[in-house]
């Protein structure tokens, strides 16, 4: 499988590069396109749509590629990958659940593939990335694998996904892979290191926390972050910066973690939003402000799947929290640089709300400030 990247400040110069790239025998049926502008995506869906290539279609604020973070309106992989090895399937959400979308994408790849694989994205922050999951795992089973990101502009998380035919700004897009025909490959990786004792949500709902070992859950948050960042003068609920830089690490059954980001807060009741579904009797501990040994950790999980699993790739995609983007700064270059190195393929990626994504064991789970990779690999 043979594989690109291209970019462009408009679907002018995307359709220009795409012609280019097709009259050196290169016959691409899939394209992954990432945009800021979303009103490009209707006149991308009418270019790829006449040169006969499906179309994965996410905006974002903030996109990378193999060379870097890159600043032109629209970057696309282009894959000539067999057409008789994937589905692009959407699912508005309309006035359905999240988790009935999601269970549908599920049935959707269960019936096209034996053995069904999934790189996801959604749109509309406010769907519950864990009804995402849990949806479509009980629809292609518990150990389904799933990786991807949630769309959108964290300034008011809204988005767009769209394949050659329709879109939508509140729905599910899935890229189903037939793992007989392509290798998937990916991990979700946080690396950052835990600090403080051990804290218990002792009262929550959903993804609301009321209380932490007994006490009002916004009194614990603000005596670990400061008091700068939660004050009396701001009234009612408010909005945490994405690059806080202290996700909360919530402890899995064998030691693994799941980052969870505190979001919003509440000053009325003295609550807290997870990036995610907590239960009480959930456990967590802290996090210290990154350095390179984070980055180490992300890229060092490449590697490892490289040695022991995939020694080559014929792309990979990567979806990583918009919040390392704020937190890293110039830092963020270094991973980015990292990843591509592994197999030095063509790559595509954007800063994401959210992350799909498998730890080193487990289920695949809905996590926050973290790094999806997934590098594919034609059989």
């Amino acid at each position: 499988m043979q594989s690109k990247t291209i970019k462009g400040k408009s679907p002018e110069e995307i359709q220009l590069v795409l012609k280019q790239c097709m009259e050196n025998d290169f016959k691409p049926s899939l394209a992954i396109i990432l945009l800021t502008n979303i009103d490009n995506a209707g006149l991308l869906r009418s270019i790829f749509n006449k040169n006969n290539i499906e179309i994965f279609g996410v905006s974002t604020s903030q996109k990378f590629t193999e060379q870097g973070m890159e600043q032109d309106d629209i970057v696309v992989l282009l894959l000539d990958i067999s057409t008789d090895s994937f589905r692009i399937v959407l699912k508005d959400y309309d006035e359905d659940s999240a988790y009935h979308a999601a269970h549908q994408v599920g049935e959707a790849g269960v019936l096209a593939f034996k053995n069904s694989g999934f790189i996801i994205s959604s749109a509309d922050f406010r769907m519950s990335g864990d009804e995402l999951i849990n949806g479509l795992t009980d629809a292609a089973g518990k150990d389904a694998t799933i990786m991807g990101g949630v769309a959108g502009n964290p300034a008011d998380f809204s988005g767009i996904l769209f394949t050659k035919n329709e879109s939508t700004k509140r729905g599910i897009i899935a890229l189903v892979i037939d793992q007989d025909k392509i290798e998937i490959n990916g991990l979700a990786v946080s690396g950052w290191k835990p600090v403080g004792t051990e804290k218990r949500i002792t009262k929550c709902d959903g993804t609301w926390v009321f209380t932490i070992d007994g006490e009002p859950a916004m009194n614990v948050i603000q005596r670990f972050l400061g008091n700068e960042l939660i004050t009396p003068s701001n009234h009612g609920n408010g909005l945490l910066p994405s690059d806080l830089g202290y996700p909360l690490q919530f402890l899995r059954p064998g030691g693994s973690v799941i980052m969870k980001p505190v979001l919003f807060w509440n000053t009325n009741d003295k609550s807290i939003m997870i990036g995610g579904e907590v239960q009480e009797g959930d456990v967590f501990r802290f996090s210290l402000p990154p350095d390179f040994d984070v980055i180490d950790r992300v890229v060092e999980s490449t590697t490892i799947v490289k040695e022991k699993k995939m020694p080559d790739a014929d792309a990979m995609m990567v979806f990583s929290c918009v919040g390392r983007l704020g937190t890293f700064g110039p830092m963020i270059s270094t991973e980015i640089e990292g990843l591509a190195a592994t197999w030095n393929k063509p790559m595509i990626g954007f800063f994401s709300l959210g992350e799909f994504g498998k730890l080193n064991e487990g289920r695949c789970e809905y996590h926050g400030t973290t790094v999806s990779w997934v590098a594919l690999k034609e059989k």
